[in-house]
């Protein structure tokens, strides 16, 4: 039972509560009658809840609540009349508040005096509604209770908000908010110049590494304070993860000239100033209908562009990058089904003695041939195998498909023929490659003399250390090692002459320029040059003229490979071609 001074009284003088300054719990009473306005504001007056006050905002029709709640920030409760200037108008307002304005933490308390416009129950099931009074059930004290126990709802509701949707760090939003940021900007369709960019500070990892996690947590708050501070609040700014910020705004904003230079100056941190540089993505918003997770991700596309070509630079996306994500998507998974179907195969080459022509040894070279016949290039899908990590199990299909047509070829009455295979930076460095090796040549019963790997000059020439170290554990198991492609790289020669290899392969480069007597020329002469002083062995691919042969002979190189002798072959055709020439002879 209730007193007289708990019943809500309708007074003629309003009661004006509302706080100018400091924290405060804004509340919104939506109603056409003044005297619920005056009523409510008595009855609430000087209340706190969780120590803060309420702050009273009025509106008299939906209408006038609508265009309140577009620029009003931080309403905790609205106490919402059903019938105002319609029927419907305080159930329309409700749709309005969640959909139209996303104001999904705002607490909505429906009050009416006519519960015949909206039965509670229907209205509670159909409505985002959180609490549903009649005005003449709402006593002082159940006033403030619904009040108390919308407000509390709001604080959990923007506790988990902000632990959901911000970094704690920078304090500033996450990934997720900016995601959601940039679908209401993309979905509006009022911000067509609107840029998204993801910046990202250079070498950070070193930066930890060297000065430890604290001090690079103490940079990156740095580094967010001055991007807050110089770009303003006309600029969406996040921290999407790690040392990568999110920028949105105008194209004149986020003009990339202008953020990349905020790097300039140093950083204060603690007693240290910090110079680092950053790297940018940068994409357009094209129009409506784009999500903001695909902006992102085209934003993130131009940035590893930007990283791959200079750093402290920047690019800006544009369709034909995103065709050619697409179209090596659409390969990878072409890969997949290749591998699947077993449309790879394996192709030999034959190397021969350029003095006699003599057969020497075979080059195993893999092929994909799609369903149509067409043929993808190497050049296409090897480097997609390697970046997908799909090149280990092909390397080590191929080493073994390689090593049993060794033992057939070797059976032909050639028992000195030697094999090649290429191995992949990858699959060289993958921690089971030894021991598949071992397992390949003791599984097919080769010889592991006849066997040679072939490494790439750059990937000789990397992680000297863990190179030598396996590189002698492949030389233990009688295994021959050749450097291919040599010369397109930047080899350190005392270095070169302490890994234990065996032959060095001239690039097919410097083998097609040696007609023209042009720099390439001297280039081929200095690596054979090298091979001698470093008693390597030397043999050059890429020959397609009995000119290159010659020119190769004379300047000590004895063994060759190229379309002048004979093209990849399948299995069966090297057979052939194999019986053809000892016939021939």
């Amino acid at each position: 039972m209730h007193t007289d001074t708990d019943t809500l009284h309708f007074l003629d003088d309003e009661c004006d509560a509302s706080v100018s300054a400091g924290l405060v719990w804004r509340l919104m009473i939506i109603d056409d009658e003044p005297d619920v306005h005056r009523a409510t504001t008595f009855a609430l007056a000087g209340v706190k809840i969780l120590g803060r006050p309420l702050q009273f905002l009025h509106a008299y029709s939906a209408a006038e609540a609508t265009q309140q709640l577009r620029t009003e920030q931080d309403v905790a409760v609205v106490l919402l009349d059903v019938v105002m200037e319609r029927e419907d108008a305080g159930l329309a307002l409700v749709k309005t508040i969640r959909q139209d304005l996303r104001l999904t933490e705002l607490r909505i308390i429906l009050r009416t005096g006519q519960p015949g416009y909206a039965p509670e129950i229907e209205t509670i099931h159909d409505f985002d509604i959180n609490d549903y009074k009649t005005k003449s059930e709402l006593t002082r004290t159940k006033l403030y209770a619904a009040v108390t126990a919308a407000v509390r709802a709001y604080e959990q509701i923007c506790k988990l908000d902000q632990l959901a949707f911000y970094d704690r760090l920078c304090n500033l939003p996450n990934r997720n908010k900016f995601i959601d940021l940039s679908d209401e900007r993309l979905a509006s369709g009022q911000y067509p110049s609107d840029v998204i960019g993801i910046l990202d500070i250079d070498d950070f990892s070193e930066i930890n590494d060297a000065l430890g996690h604290q001090q690079g947590d103490r940079l990156l708050q740095a580094v967010a304070e001055r991007l807050k501070l110089e770009l303003g609040p006309d600029v969406v700014l996040a921290r999407l993860g790690g040392d990568t910020f999110g920028l949105m705004g105008s194209n004149t904003a986020v003009d990339p000239m202008t953020v990349l230079g905020m790097f300039r100056s140093p950083f204060k941190v603690n007693e240290d100033s910090m110079v680092v540089t950053a790297t940018m993505g940068l994409t357009q918003f094209l129009g409506i209908g784009i999500a903001g997770r695909d902006a992102l991700k085209d934003a993130n596309i131009a940035l590893k562009l930007a990283k791959k070509s200079r750093r402290g630079s920047f690019v800006m996306f544009s369709a034909e990058m995103g065709a050619d994500i697409r179209e090596r998507v659409r390969l990878l998974q072409a890969l997949r089904h290749a591998v699947e179907s077993e449309r790879l195969f394996v192709v030999y080459q034959p190397q021969v003695n350029l003095i006699n022509g003599q057969l020497l040894g075979v080059e195993a070279l893999i092929r994909w041939r799609n369903e149509d016949g067409t043929f993808v290039s190497p050049d296409r899908f090897i480097p997609l195998s390697e970046a997908s990590g799909m090149i280990v199990a092909i390397g080590d299909w191929v080493l073994r498909v390689a090593c049993h047509e060794l033992v057939r070829l070797q059976a032909l009455g050639l028992p000195n023929l030697r094999m090649s295979v290429n191995v992949s930076q990858i699959q060289f460095r993958h921690p089971a490659f030894l021991e598949k090796l071992r397992s390949a040549v003791i599984d097919t019963g080769i010889n592991p003399k006849c066997l040679e790997l072939e490494i790439t000059e750059s990937v000789a020439m990397e992680d000297p250390d863990f190179m030598l170290e396996t590189l002698h554990k492949v030389r233990k198991m009688e295994i021959s090692v050749a450097i291919d492609d040599f010369g397109t790289g930047y080899s350190s020669l005392s270095h070169l002459r302490q890994l234990p290899i065996d032959r060095l392969k001239i690039d097919r480069a410097f083998v097609s320029e040696l007609k023209n007597a042009v720099p390439g020329g001297h280039i081929a002469s200095m690596v054979i040059e090298l091979g001698r002083k470093l008693n390597l062995a030397v043999i050059a691919e890429g020959i397609e003229e009995e000119s290159q042969a010659q020119t190769l002979l004379s300047m000590g190189c004895h063994e060759g490979q190229g379309y002048l002798y004979a093209k990849p072959m399948a299995s069966q055709q090297l057979v052939e071609w194999i019986e053809n020439r000892t016939q021939a002879v």
